[in-house]
């Protein structure tokens, strides 16, 4: 029956290589493979193999583009990382990348295998692995030396946790985002829709103790309106420049 899930047609050629071990001179069909597709000299075959080994496998599963076609772990974890899919989270059929230092440097990687499972909540995972004593291997790896994951995009990288919310405005505080600035000669326009504003900045005033004389308009800020918003801003220990803006209306409504 054909195998269909990418996964398993990847697992699938790196079992049945299981076992595969390189020539005394360590020569590998693996490196010789990759040499000839890339026009390298014939010693290629006799490198370290265990990327090329991941290359063969995606390319006999029909993969090579997604999981990547490289020699180099270094170049090959950029790769996955240029594209938004590296990562910690152990997944089956991830690629991963060992630094036997322990770190998560990328500059640092050693070896490159396949997962084929993960066990004990996420904290051991087995894996096919190549150029390992020489030889195509299964093993059981802690994550102590995991350096990352490559997760193909058969495989999307888990999601970023998003950030809290911003939680929603209070009545008052929409109220406050929602007051226009006020300053002296705002109102004198018959037409100035501030000029209602203006006239509830002069009635704040008024019930703050710092209320205008008789006789002037209520619906123009000027120079009398001006004094009374410094006097506030002084009091309440505020930047004095007698503008009502996002600072001064919560004084007046005494909302902060």
């Amino acid at each position: 029956m054909k195998v269909t899930d990418p996964v398993d047609r990847l697992l699938s050629e790196a079992r049945a290589q299981l076992g595969y071990t390189e020539s005394p001179t360590g020569w590998t069909v693996f490196g010789s493979w990759w040499a000839k597709r890339h026009g390298k000299p014939s010693s290629w075959a006799l490198e370290p193999w265990c990327d090329m080994f991941v290359a063969w496998c995606a390319y006999k599963a029909g993969l090579l583009p997604v999981v990547g076609d490289h020699a180099w772990t270094v170049g090959h974890a950029q790769w996955f990382k240029a594209r938004g899919q590296w990562g910690h989270t152990p997944r089956r059929g991830a690629i991963v990348f060992f630094d036997w230092g322990g770190s998560r440097d990328i500059q640092r990687i050693d070896h490159v295998g396949i997962v084929e499972a993960v066990r004990d909540g996420s904290r051991t995972i087995v894996t096919i692995e190549g150029n390992t004593d020489n030889r195509v291997r299964r093993r059981e790896r802690s994550l102590a030396n995991v350096a990352g994951f490559g997760y193909p995009v058969y495989l999307p990288a888990p999601a970023t946790p998003k950030p809290p919310a911003t939680p929603a405005l209070t009545w008052t505080e929409t109220m406050m985002k929602n007051l226009p600035t006020l300053r002296r000669g705002d109102g004198k326009d018959p037409n100035d829709p501030k000029r209602w504003h203006v006239k509830t900045a002069f009635y704040l005033l008024h019930a703050r103790g710092h209320g205008l004389a008789g006789g002037i308009d209520d619906t123009v800020f000027g120079g009398p309106m001006e004094d009374a918003v410094r006097a506030v801003q002084r009091a309440a220990g505020k930047r004095v420049d007698g503008v009502i803006g996002p600072e001064t209306w919560p004084v007046l409504v005494r909302v902060s």
